[in-house]
């Protein structure tokens, strides 16, 4: 509560969300001139998470925070780049050991001892799941789109940086599960992968959709007669809805063809260390030469991947057929 208490300042400018992400900037930092503590990132990934943290930082500070204030679209563009697209762009650049290395030796050594403790282990696990991970990152979204609770922290500053830590705290746990980039079985599994960014479209698609959707306007935060810009309530929630709909969409979309990418990536590496396993019977089924040895090999994988597929289908279907229902009921 005493951080929440210590952001009194309005919309332009956000004192405890600039400090810890100016925190977070120098501790990469100084992570990143420890070459052999860091592992000697490349400028790609310094590039990455320069990207994701300014955008972070001009979700939360200056002119789109002010008129996230003022405007129920320009308040989702916020919680696109919240939620999806800088913790999207930090995860791909693989900060962690960096982040690691900024910190002092003490600290260091605290961490390591923290995270053997059963509970962080437990902790750790839990967080690492598709399943819970996904559900973080919808809660996070749906919840501060209730219009009470949005109303209420639109006119409070502290309540509104509760919300966006949430949804970077989600986001951020979501992309790392995701783009993990270690294979099964230390790493989820790449069909459940997709099924979980699969399942984010759809709700956004759900919750998008009926904003867009509806007969009257219900964040009355932003105003009920004129909105900033000229904007009605409800061309202003219209526009905020398309935001939630298509746009975070596309950027899990874009995560779609990465994760697709790892998992062929992954099938590289298999192959490539083909001969690390000798003349085993399971280096024969791993890497056949026969049509048996083949046929062993690809009917578990086929038929999950079938499985897959055939789940995605169905999500569309039902996200089709969810959102014109929508609308028959909206017209």
């Amino acid at each position: 509560m005493t951080v929440l208490a210590a952001d009194p300042f309005g919309p332009l400018f956000s004192p405890a969300a600039s400090a810890a992400l100016l925190g977070l900037a120098l501790l990469y930092l100084r992570g990143a001139a420890h070459p052999r503590l860091a592992g000697a990132p490349n400028m790609r990934r310094h590039a990455l998470f320069a990207a994701g943290a300014g955008l972070l930082v001009l979700s939360v500070d200056g002119p789109l925070a002010a008129a996230g204030h003022r405007l129920f679209a320009a308040h989702q563009l916020q919680h696109l780049v919240i939620r999806l697209l800088g913790p999207m762009l930090i995860v791909l650049a693989r900060p962690w050991p960096v982040l690691r290395a900024g910190l002092p030796r003490p600290a260091r050594r605290a961490l390591a001892r923290t995270g053997e403790r059963p509970a962080a282990r437990i902790a750790a696990r839990l967080l690492g799941r598709v399943d819970v991970s996904f559900g973080l990152l919808v809660v996070a979204l749906y919840l501060w789109q209730v219009p009470a609770l949005h109303n209420a922290a639109v006119g409070l500053p502290s309540l509104v940086l509760l919300a966006h830590a949430t949804m970077a705290l989600a986001g951020l746990n979501f992309f790392a599960v995701v783009f993990d980039p270690h294979d099964p079985p230390q790493g989820a599994a790449h069909g459940r992968r997709l099924l979980a960014l699969v399942g984010v479209i759809l709700s956004n698609i759900l919750l998008g959709s009926l904003t867009t959707l509806k007969e009257a306007a219900i964040y009355t935060a932003y105003g009920i007669a004129k909105r900033a810009g000229g904007f009605t309530p409800m061309g202003d929630e219209v526009t905020g809805g398309y935001t939630i709909w298509v746009p975070s969409s596309f950027v899990i979309v874009a995560a779609i063809i990465l994760v697709f990418n790892g998992w062929n990536r992954a099938e590289e590496r298999r192959w490539n260390a083909r001969g690390s396993r000798g003349g085993s019977n399971s280096a024969a089924l791993e890497f056949p030469e026969t049509a048996w040895e083949l046929h062993l090999k690809v009917t578990g994988p086929n038929r999950r991947l079938g499985r897959v597929l055939g789940l995605i289908s169905a999500a569309m279907f039902a996200g089709v057929m969810i959102t014109g229902i929508a609308l028959i009921y909206a017209l």
